[in-house]
């Protein structure tokens, strides 16, 4: 069944090619016969096929590029992560980001594929002649596309403010768009998705699949947005007590490697192995999952290759100086250095944390040895922050690795290929620390405390008061918690945080480089210059 969404996936490419043939063939004169949006969703299967290209486009998010082009949601350059290879590079320098920028351009690319694919869904579910078992299956399939374009919209307006509704299939050329405002956009988010956890399906069909959770927490986040206090506290809390299903944190030790206890494995470990993500395989505070699998066409999206190893762990396997011989091992994993953590992350959040799980050797491994003599060393010796002499000794080679995103033991022991597992979208912890956000909004902070010490308990770290709360706690918690899951771009551009958190707690030259204008990113020249019917205004200062 896990397989179940990939598959779909890989049906959907040839529905879209038999769309495409169609559309080549508007000279024949007999058309009784085309394959046309009008006909080719008449039943169940049929959209379920379109509404799998909108999970595709999510695998795409976390794994469609190399180098750092994936971290950029999870928030390159910002106070969580940086490119170490250069200082030169985009989001190390804030000054090089413009209308042209490529990351941003391929996020409004993704946001409106998805928010076309689920004008589709609404529009064609509604249509006379679709053979629905029940008026309830009919409207979750439009809830599931109302869910899409709202958690669309909400990624749009988080990054760039306001941007054009589109609230129907846009059927012939439009060049004459009008944005909307920022605060239109999130209303606009909120209506779907109200629609949509309404209309959702409590448990999943199968892996992947979103539902009235999922709804909830994105509804939550965008009631905040609004300062709409009162419903992003009922929406979390529908995830959170019941209602909306039977979730809760994973306390105790499970999955594929629950036995193992050298190193400090714990709770927290277990939840990123391999086979460990799905609720339906136990883990009962995962809400939302990116599927990836190992061997299957489509599988992994980018070539085959599950980059996220390589994209955040260190380079010690190519540490020739001390020791090492330039080939990984399955111990080692086969880490590029294309992205580290900062010093904030690393380091500073866990300041006064006391024994935390999340910051135990076998969680962030700070730990690194000589894998041969090297005077005065011996082979097995820790290698001492003395002997890291160059940049890239310490930006480079020898960095934490967090174990969220490699492993030490691959696929088939190959390190380079091995490591595929599924992403959180979504995890109940950021739902807790949503409505730890919105209590602190409304100036209940001992209910926020209490929602964040629920996370402390788990973690078994240190239990904090109402006066320890204030936004910079819970964004500091999120850290710790969510780093390379939430999307931090988003969290920090919503709140109006990206400059500052950046000119405190981001990599040097990105302090020195942030400006207060990235608050908001830059709208795509792209859509200005193609949109020539009416005039799409751009960002200040760009």
């Amino acid at each position: 069944m896990k397989k179940h969404i990939n598959i779909t996936i890989i049906l959907l490419s040839s529905l879209l090619t038999l769309v495409s043939c169609s559309e080549q063939d508007f000279l024949k004169e007999e058309r009784k016969d085309a394959f046309t949006t009008e006909n080719a969703f008449l039943n169940k299967a049929q959209f379920e096929t379109l509404l799998a290209s909108n999970y595709r486009l999510i695998q795409e998010i976390y794994n469609s590029g190399d180098v750092d082009s994936d971290v950029w949601a999870l928030g390159l350059g910002t106070d969580v992560c940086f490119w170490p290879l250069g200082d030169d590079r985009v989001y190390n320098d804030w000054s090089l980001v413009n209308p042209f920028d490529t990351y941003t351009d391929r996020w409004v690319s993704w946001q409106y594929q998805m928010i076309r694919n689920s004008n589709t869904v609404i529009d064609a579910a509604q249509k006379e002649g679709v053979a629905w078992n029940s008026d309830a299956e009919r409207d979750a399939t439009i809830a599931e596309g109302k869910f899409f374009r709202g958690f669309a919209y909400r990624n749009l307006a988080n990054i760039f403010g306001g941007m054009p509704i589109v609230d129907s299939p846009v059927t012939s050329a439009k060049v004459d768009f009008v944005r909307n405002t920022r605060e239109e956009c999130w209303e606009f988010a909120k209506k779907d998705l109200e629609f949509a956890r309404t209309n959702l399906n409590t448990t999943a069909k199968y892996p992947g699949k979103v539902t009235k959770a999922a709804a909830d927490h994105l509804l939550s986040e965008v009631n905040i947005s609004l300062k709409d206090w009162d419903g992003a506290i009922a929406a979390a809390t529908r995830v959170i007590d019941g209602t909306d299903g039977d979730y809760k944190l994973m306390t105790g030790r499970f999955g594929t490697r629950k036995n193992e206890t050298d190193k400090g494995k714990n709770i927290y470990w277990d939840l990123f192995r391999m086979g460990n993500q799905n609720y339906e395989t136990g883990n009962k505070e995962a809400i939302w999952v990116a599927q990836f699998e190992d061997n299957l066409n489509g599988g992994t999206v980018k070539s085959g290759r599950p980059i996220v190893e390589r994209t955040w762990w260190n380079r010690i396997w190519l540490f020739k100086k001390a020791g090492y011989t330039g080939v990984a091992s399955d111990s080692t994993g086969r880490g590029a250095s294309f992205v580290r953590p900062t010093t904030h992350a690393n380091y500073t959040i866990w300041n006064n944390t006391g024994n935390d799980l999340r910051n135990t050797e076998a969680v962030i491994k700070r730990k690194f040895y000589f894998a041969k003599d090297v005077a005065p060393y011996f082979k097995g010796d820790l290698i001492p922050k003395s002997f890291l002499t160059t940049a890239a000794d310490s930006l480079q080679n020898v960095y934490p690795n967090w174990s969220k995103f490699g492993t030490d033991k691959h696929i088939g022991g190959i390190p380079d290929n091995g490591y595929i597992r599924d992403f959180y979208v979504i995890r109940l912890s950021e739902t807790y620390l949503l409505r730890a956000e919105a209590y602190l909004g409304k100036g209940q902070k001992d209910l926020a405390a209490a929602d964040i010490n629920i996370i402390h308990t788990r973690a078994q770290s240190p239990l904090i008061t109402g006066t320890d709360v204030d936004i910079d706690y819970i964004l500091d918690e999120r850290m710790r918690e969510l780093l390379g899951e939430e999307w931090r771009m988003l969290t920090l551009c919503r709140l109006g945080k990206l400059y500052d958190r950046v000119s405190r707690f981001g990599y040097a030259p990105a302090k020195n480089s942030i400006q207060l204008k990235n608050n908001l990113f830059p709208i795509p020249q792209r859509v200005i210059d193609g949109n020539v019917g009416a005039v799409i205004k751009q960002n200040p200062d760009y």
